[in-house]
């Protein structure tokens, strides 16, 4: 990857979870001091690079300003969230206080720091809500109507208020579906039907199986947000990132049965709730401004995602 960011100190929210601890690596990489903060309520301290200093910690705490005025970042990316939708769902109140409170606070701390060169606030293409008009472009409507989306919507829209209200040098991304290595959320159907083959069982497809969503690969992902960190301007914008595998759920199950030469058993529930029937974006201004384009194309993806699992499973006799 080619060093955009080096010798900088980097606060990384969320910085133990799948999207966080990849963005870590490839940070760390370029010679830069990370420092972590994450919960552990879904990421996992195993997976946060050894080089980048670990703080366990809550983004809705007060207390994290103090490991602000310790390690004085000038470049916070915030990933933190509660990420899973049907979690929002069962759990509102704690997945509305922390994407939201949790994002203001780190926010709020930033703000009062007043010496941060740039923050990247990460959104999600959930945070436009249900749309007729595809693809979602930057400025099309944030409605999300259920607990995740709003609370991403409403995190967006606060992100943007911080840049417009008080100058801080705010940018948003909102990325599409992200997979790859390392995403041990098997409700998700990449990692369910990888899952699935190596450990030949019935792949239970919580949808309808029509879902169209769009696919990026996580080294793309990590490859956009640092370049958006490392670009000194469009400042309170927000920024779409994706690819060109627009695809509906059992086409995503195909896809990796080629890429895999197997075939993946599986059941179709039609027990998700709330969720978006169609969602792709338009990524052209991340193309124009920054020079990105997700260049991984699904198959192979799929099988280094694959070869990622196997290892996994071999190392912890799963």
């Amino acid at each position: 990857m080619e060093k955009l960011i080096s010798n900088k100190t980097i606060l990384v929210t969320g910085g133990a979870g799948f999207i966080g601890s990849h963005l870590v690596d490839a940070l760390v990489e370029q010679g830069n001091k990370v420092v972590v903060i994450d919960n552990l309520s879904s990421g996992r301290k195993e997976s946060v690079n050894p080089k980048a200093k670990f703080y366990k910690a809550d983004v809705r705490s007060k207390k994290i300003s103090e490991i602000f005025e310790k390690e004085n970042p000038k470049t916070v990316f915030h990933l933190a969230a509660k990420a899973i939708v049907d979690d929002a769902y069962d759990n509102p109140y704690e997945a509305i206080e922390t994407n939201v409170m949790g994002t203001v606070n780190i926010l709020e701390i930033c703000r009062k720091r007043g010496n941060l060169e740039s923050i990247i606030v990460v959104s999600s293409d959930k945070a436009y809500g249900k749309s007729k008009e595809l693809p979602y472009k930057e400025h099309s409507p944030l409605k999300g109507d259920h607990p995740y989306d709003a609370s991403k919507s409403s995190a967006d829209l606060i992100a943007q208020t911080y840049f417009s209200t008080y100058g801080l040098p705010v940018k948003i991304t909102r990325f599409s579906n992200v997979y790859g290595p390392g995403d041990l959320n098997f409700s998700r159907i990449i990692p369910g039907a990888l899952e699935a083959v190596i450990k030949n069982k019935e792949l239970l497809i919580r949808s309808d199986g029509k879902m169209i969503r769009e696919y990026t690969y996580i080294n793309d992902i990590v490859k956009g947000c640092i370049k958006l960190a490392s670009h000194n301007a469009n400042f309170g914008e927000a920024f779409n990132f994706g690819s060109e595998n627009i695809l509906t759920v059992l086409d995503v199950v195909k896809k990796a049965e080629l890429a895999l030469g197997t075939k993946i058993n599986y059941k179709i529930l039609n027990t998700a709730k709330n969720e978006i029937p169609e969602q792709y974006l338009d990524w052209s201004k991340a193309k124009e401004t920054l020079s990105w384009e997700s260049k991984t194309t699904l198959e192979q993806g799929i099988k280094e995602t694959y070869d990622w699992f196997k290892k996994f499973y071999q190392k912890n006799g799963k």
